[in-house]
């Protein structure tokens, strides 16, 4: 007998239909051709076999045509919606995703893909092998036994014999029969009239098998017994149709299941024509990390040859550095070397090291490099320029004449489509290509050393194939700019804001530890005195951490209320806790154990570590590629969510503070977001509420509640708050009601009456989804676009999202316009007038300045000047601007 081994059987028709209704609708080739079944199999066929490909194993599909069954019973799967023509065109892409990729394909006429599979399981059990059965379909759990396993690809579950009777609470060898009792109604087997899931397992665990209770009706009560009398025959029927013929005639051997090395050609092949340039395998990486060893790269390591090759590139020069460790942020020193190239396919291209096995590149080198890159009239292109200006700058050098960056460019024509626009994602996007890959050259595992120990002229091959890419990459990139009406943007906004986040970056903010050291024990202190009281409230001691365990505690143990569940279990998540805590000591100090917690692992331990050592100050990365809507994001660690409106969140921003003899300055907008909503919209009255100056939330509340300005309460005011902000983010009933926590009928009445006050806001957020669902995008003050496929897809909450995404982003995008556009302005003047002063921080609508007590009224005065005056629109927009030692002080 062979050797035992794993034959695995994939159920393709479910595989296929899962796929088709995991991957949204608007999954299409640039030809029109539908491919998210395509897509969705491709990506779940690979996950599944990502670690090895099994020695046996075939993908079997339902047959076009009459099966047995249906011969037998005509009903059968009658009720069986037709196969959409979107799905039907897309099957027989999906047999070459099998067939290149090595696997037998079986499709038997006249036979369901259930015999197929049943007959192939019997084969291998009884030639000794294992037998796992990829798929969801409980019919297939009357087959699990010792050797044979059902694996549910989607969920990540293998059933044994165990774990389909906790399932559906009956044995494998229980399953036909309790099919047969209770029906399916997926596959129209009618099953016995009125006999559930629960009744058939209940009479299955009392009597065996179907056949213990027909031979028993007598002893079975009322409506039982009259329904299993009546319908004898139906039960013996849906008995012979759940059942899996293990013996059919398949015309396949064993042998015919051996599983193939996939044709990679075959494969990349087929994803290139699919356009599924994110799926290029493995393989590829290895041809073109193969590539390098045949690529006669230059490597120029002295002076002349430098300034030779330089004057021999096109303009502009595309530079592209290599840094030692390319997954980590790079410290100082971490500069390996640079390589060139001229812009645009079939450029030349150079490497210079700046450290090899050969030496640290001699002083007139560096220096030919240094003044090229200083020089202003000597135009360059970069991929992530900043990360290269912040390297330089702490160099000594200044990186001047970048015209272009491939990562913002990627960014503005398409926000979403490859976050966070990497080069090698953006590559395969664009380029339809796959680099190598660094291990390539510097090994893995043990065998790991760095670039700057690698052998040069590898190095210096793999520098310049990614150099060359950023080529290609940059004339492709600025056409499709240009084609969206974003060119300026490019050159007037992201770029110049690229070169002043690098300065803010280096700049940092000065961060008291000591103060922060404080705070952290206090809480720790706070934390484990909570632990304490949850564990005696509880009864006993448990992992606060694990919901498993808290689930147990709080509903089985405690009998507290069940609020919601989740697939695997009861939910415990902060408004299910919250719901209980109106009642539940236990649930408030759990609550309270959250938002601790929260506290040290996010904010008061972070920032300790995050204090440079030599500079005393945190210096988070700015990204603008990652937002959607444009909006800056603050990383390493982040700054923007640092809390406000408690009383530890005072002292956190108390911690960060301004050097001797300087003060921070706070300039922050007043409700920008709904200005631009009334800007907009041009609705009457909300555009009134701000052109007089007035409380827009207490006029709304007034307005909602049918009462005077003057005599609008706090909690009316809270409310009136509420929504206004609600319909910048498109929240519904359910939403709203659940934040002011009022029932949803009544939350969907204050909707109801807030576009009733406010006509102009409904009919403008009604226009922009649908100009989105003309356009498939939408757009902001400067013109940015962002694609919203959710709007297009089959499922409504996903549509529901595309259109919250599509009112929004006009709103929360052009927010971030406008503070684009007045930080370029106050650094312009910062700079033109001469003054220490230095921008340090970008919090959405808040920016936070560095400044000498004597330039307080110069910078206020500035920063105000351009924020309120930063675009023309039909309401003022209103800036506060506070002053102090620290962040806390200011705001």
């Amino acid at each position: 007998m062979a050797a035992r081994a794993r034959v695995v059987l994939v159920d393709g028709s479910w595989l296929t239909f899962r796929a088709y209704h995991a991957i949204p609708s608007s999954f299409s080739t640039a030809s029109g051709l539908p491919t998210n079944a395509i897509f969705g199999f491709a990506t779940m066929f690979r996950k599944l076999f990502a670690a090895r490909s099994p020695a046996y194993g075939a993908v079997v599909f339902d047959p076009d045509g009459q099966t047995t069954r249906e011969r037998e019973y005509p009903d059968y799967k009658a009720t069986r919606p037709e196969v959409p023509n979107d799905l039907r065109i897309q099957v027989p892409w999906i047999d070459q995703v099998v067939q290149t990729n090595g696997f037998p394909l079986l499709r038997v006429p006249g036979l369901e893909a259930d015999d197929v599979i049943g007959t192939l399981a019997r084969l291998a059990l009884e030639a000794g092998h294992e037998v796992v059965i990829v798929t969801a379909d409980k019919d297939f759990a009357q087959l699990v036994g010792p050797d044979l396993r059902m694996f549910d690809s989607m969920r990540d579950v293998t059933y044994d014999a165990d774990l389909v009777k906790k399932k559906w609470g009956v044995w494998p060898n229980q399953i036909v029969d309790y099919l047969a009792m209770m029906g399916d109604a997926v596959d129209n087997i009618p099953g016995v009239p009125g006999i559930g899931a629960k009744t058939a397992a209940t009479l299955l665990d009392t009597y065996g098998s179907l056949d213990g209770v027909l031979a028993h009706v007598e002893d079975l009560k009322g409506r039982q017994r009259t329904t299993f009398t009546e319908n004898r025959h139906l039960a013996v029927l849906s008995q012979s149709l759940a059942t899996i013929d293990q013996h059919a005639a398949i015309g396949v051997t064993f042998e015919d299941l051996a599983v193939q090395s996939p044709d990679t050609t075959a494969v990349n092949t087929l994803l290139r024509t699919l356009e599924f340039y994110s799926l290029l395998s493995a393989e590829e990486q290895t041809v073109a990390s193969q590539a390098l060893r045949d690529d006669d790269t230059l490597i120029h390591a002295d002076a002349d040859a430098i300034e030779a090759g330089l004057a021999a590139l096109g303009r502009p020069v595309v530079v592209h550095p290599l840094f030692e460790q390319e997954t980590e942020p790079p410290e100082f020193g971490g500069l390996v070397g640079l390589a060139f190239a001229g812009a645009g396919e079939g450029t030349d291209a150079f490497y210079v090291p700046l450290r090899s096995p050969r030496g640290v590149i001699d002083r007139a080198a560096e220096a030919v490099v240094n003044r090229f890159l200083s020089d202003p009239t000597q135009e360059k292109v970069a991929h992530d320029a900043k990360l290269l200006q912040r390297e330089l700058t702490r160099r000594g050098v200044t990186l001047a004449g970048v015209v272009g960056d491939t990562m913002l460019a990627s960014f503005l024509v398409d926000p979403t489509g490859v976050i966070p626009h990497d080069l090698g994602r953006v590559c395969k996007e664009f380029l339809h290509r796959v680099l190598p890959v660094a291990k390539s050259v510097v090994g893995s595992g043990q065998a790991l050393f760095g670039f700057s120990k690698a052998d040069v002229d590898q190095v210096g091959a793999y520098q310049c194939t990614l150099t060359r890419a950023i080529s290609e990459l940059w004339p492709i990139l600025v056409e499709k700019v240009a084609e969206t009406g974003q060119r300026d943007t490019l050159d007037r906004v992201d770029l110049p804001l690229s070169d002043l986040l690098c300065r803010m970056e280096l700049a940092g903010i000065k961060v008291d530890g000591a103060m922060l050291a404080v705070l952290n024990a206090e809480l720790v202190e706070t934390l484990t005195q909570c632990e304490k009281a949850i564990h005696t409230l509880a009864g006993h001691a448990f992992n606060i951490g694990s919901t498993k365990q808290l689930a147990v505690v709080l509903f089985e143990e405690l009998g507290l209320p069940v609020v919601k569940r989740t697939k695997t279990g009861y939910s415990t998540d902060a408004e299910v806790l919250e719901r209980l805590a109106v009642d539940h000591e236990i649930a408030r100090k759990l609550l309270e154990h959250r938002r601790v917690d929260k506290l040290i692992n996010t904010y008061t331990t972070v920032l300790q570590r995050a204090i440079s050592p030599v500079t005393g100050r945190v210096h988070a990365t700015f990204k603008q590629t990652v937002g959607a809507t444009g909006r800056l994001i603050s990383t390493d660690p982040d700054l923007q969510r640092t809390p406000v409106r408690t009383d530890e969140g005072s002292r956190i921003r108390s911690a960060f503070v301004a050097d001797e003899g300087n003060v921070i300055i706070s300039a922050d907008w007043s409700q920008i977001e709904l200005r631009l909503l009334a800007h907009f919209s041009n609705d009457r009255k909300l555009v009134a509420a701000f052109a007089e100056d007035a409380d827009v939330h207490a006029r709304t509340a007034a307005e909602l509640f049918g009462v005077q300005v003057a005599e609008v309460s706090s909690d009316q005011r809270r409310v009136g708050k509420r929504i206004n902000f609600a319909t910048i983010y498109g929240q519904g009933a359910t939403a709203l009601g659940q934040l002011l926590g009022i029932p949803r009928n009544e939350a969907k009445a204050t909707i109801t009456r807030y576009f009733e006050l406010y006509a102009d806001v409904r009919g403008w957020l009604d226009e922009t989804v649908a100009k989105a669902l003309e356009t498939g995008y939408a757009t902001t003050f400067l013109g940015r676009r962002r694609q919203i496929p959710e709007l297009f897809r089959k499922n409504p909450m996903d549509r529901q999202a595309g259109e919250r995404i599509a009112a929004n982003t006009p709103i929360q995008g052009s927010a971030a316009d406008l503070c684009k556009l007045a930080m370029l302005a106050i650094d312009r003047r910062l700079q033109s007038e001469g003054l220490k002063a230095r921008m340090i921080l970008q919090i959405h609508d808040e920016l936070l300045f560095e400044a000498p007590l004597d330039e307080v009224d110069a910078v206020t005065g500035i920063a105000r000047e351009a924020m309120e005056h930063v675009a023309d629109l039909r309401v003022p927009l209103k800036v506060d601007i506070g002053v102090g030692k620290s962040w806390f002080e200011a705001h």
